[in-house]
């Protein structure tokens, strides 16, 4: 039971305490029966003793304490540990690879952070109830069995048959919650479609029908996988109801029949039967809810195996091997091969043998068709991607796996798919003036401010925000900076500054540049041009080459 487990695992309380109070409670609760059912007797003969009454405010105290303490503790127990896992993988993620948060899905990774875990959260009261449920039923079972043994073996007989065949019938619906789980990350998918690509669907009506059509058909499948599983626990619950009427049926009817039995004892194991009815209920509508969270479970766990998997091992930065590699004067490519894996681990695309070099305070320009591998150059080259085979060299000495996280520092990274930040994360400390100023350079200080450590609006252009993320990058301070068709979204002008005023001051300040570029008027400004053709370098010139 991967929930348990959890319960284990991730609890900083002492279960023993929890599991005390719940089994305190419960004792109390059977108590309280016999009480009740003593006082209703003596009632009857009229001749109640104070006693009774004072043991009942005792064990009802009692129960109320103790069921009251379990509950809240459970619940901010609980609510820690989800937030401990949350952190946890959280952590593991961005210590991840690129390519392992490409092929997971950014739908897969948050219907487990959120959808699952707040399952986990909502079960937690639920299940500690039901526990503590069982616990008033085990007492109660006691206690019929010193009332009348045969009406004990009645009860038993009974409640266990009914037990099996309905967590019988639950296994399938398990299975069902699992399909339920994967149909709901779908639907993430194609809403993310339908927001993210709302411009493009709404100048074309073929797509959006198309879109939307698919997106009716995952919620078809998952209201009919929740319609069956509903019907299956609706079943299972009518299946208790009536497991209950035909046991007092039987304790009143036939009972007397099999042996003599007393008046008396008959209505006592009837209030006990009656009794019982509550905890029992709360016991199988648990259980659902206990599979759901059983299978939140394991989806996490599951993502937290598979990032493990990887062999993480961040160390800390190493600021010394930083500052070396900063000074360098060349990263070169030598015979680099990288390959994409499809479904099957065959090759469904690949670059190389990429063999050339970048110089410390030059300007390169790389250039190539859609699918040419630009990209997938750019994502080695700032050691997102490693190597399928062959090596980048910086200064001769070549980068490895334990080198990366000291060679990654040297980038800052604006790629044609990039993201904006609300805040500067790790600039908290930098000077509000200096960003007004580029935010004055980039022309956005009448459409965003920098105030109280984050920037007011987000709400701008494709371009505006390629110039939001310059200013980021520029002010990280990094010796390269790699900038994908920045440009591209850009006006004349704007466009114009960037090529001839932007980027030689850049370089002049000592950055080394590496821009994906189109703009073939501006070819000549650059130290250095690569263009690529499937995936191969096919034209590698420097300016010295064409002074020559």
């Amino acid at each position: 039971m991967q929930l348990l487990h959890f319960f284990s695992r991730e609890l900083e309380i002492s279960k023993r305490v929890i599991l005390g109070s719940a089994v305190i409670a419960g004792v109390a609760s059977g108590v309280l029966l016999s009480v009740i059912n003593a006082g209703a007797e003596r009632a009857a003969s009229q001749d109640v003793k104070s006693q009774l009454f004072w043991i009942f405010i005792v064990a009802f105290i009692l129960f109320f304490t103790t069921k009251k303490y379990a509950l809240s503790k459970t619940s901010v127990s609980v609510e820690g540990a989800v937030r401990k896992v949350r952190i946890r993988i959280s952590d593991k993620i961005r210590k991840s690879e690129l390519s392992f948060v490409e092929n997971m899905g950014k739908s897969s990774m948050f219907t487990r952070l959120t959808q699952d875990a707040n399952l986990i959260s909502q079960s937690a009261v639920i299940i500690i109830n039901a526990s503590q449920s069982a616990i008033v039923l085990v007492v109660t079972l006691f206690y019929v069995a010193w009332l009348s043994p045969t009406g004990f073996v009645i009860m038993t007989v009974s409640l266990v048959a009914g037990s099996l065949i309905y967590l019988n019938n639950n296994k399938k619906n398990s299975e069902i919650y699992t399909i339920v789980n994967k149909k709901e990350a779908e639907f993430f998918d194609a809403l993310d479609h339908l927001l993210s690509g709302f411009k493009e669907i709404k100048v074309n009506q073929k797509k959006s029908d198309s879109l939307f059509k698919n997106i009716q058909s995952i919620s078809v499948d998952t209201e009919n996988l929740k319609v069956l599983s509903g019907q299956r626990f609706i079943i299972d619950f009518m299946f208790s109801q009536v497991t209950f009427y035909l046991l007092l049926a039987i304790i009143v009817f036939i009972l007397p029949q099999l042996q003599a039995t007393h008046y008396t004892v008959v209505i006592k194991l009837t209030a006990a039967t009656l009794f019982i009815i509550g905890p029992v209920n709360l016991l199988v509508g648990a259980i659902p809810v206990f599979t759901l969270a059983n299978v939140a479970v394991s989806n996490l766990y599951a993502l937290e195996k598979e990032l493990d998997a990887q062999g993480i091992q961040v160390q800390p930065l190493n600021q010394r091997l930083v500052t070396k590699l900063a000074s360098f004067k060349e990263i070169r490519f030598d015979n680099v091969y990288f390959d994409y894996k499809n479904d099957e681990q065959g090759v469904s695309f690949g670059v190389g043998p990429l063999s050339f070099s970048i110089t410390k305070g030059n300007i390169l320009f790389l250039t190539g068709g859609n699918g040419s591998g630009k990209s997938t150059v750019l994502k080695l080259l700032t050691g997102l991607y490693y190597p399928t085979s062959g090596r980048i060299l910086v200064d001769g000495y070549p980068i490895n796996r334990i080198t990366y996280p000291e060679y990654r520092h040297l980038f800052s990274l604006i790629f044609s798919d990039f993201h904006i930040f609300d805040r500067l994360y790790g600039l908290e400390g930098v000077d509000e003036g200096t960003v007004d100023e580029l935010l004055q350079l980039m022309g956005l200080e009448q459409k965003t401010q920098y105030f109280d450590g984050r920037f007011t609006s987000l709400n701008l252009s494709t371009g505006q925000k390629k110039r939001l993320a310059f200013i980021a990058a520029t002010l990280e301070d990094k010796p390269l900076c790699v900038f994908d068709e920045w440009a591209a979204e850009q006006d004349g002008p704007f466009r114009t500054f960037f090529y001839e005023k932007i980027l030689p001051d850049l370089r002049a300040k000592g950055r080394t540049l590496v821009c994906v570029t189109h703009d073939d008027r501006y070819f000549k400004d650059c130290d250095h041009f690569l263009k690529m053709e499937m995936g191969k370098i096919v034209m590698d010139s420097k300016v010295e080459d064409r002074v020559e």
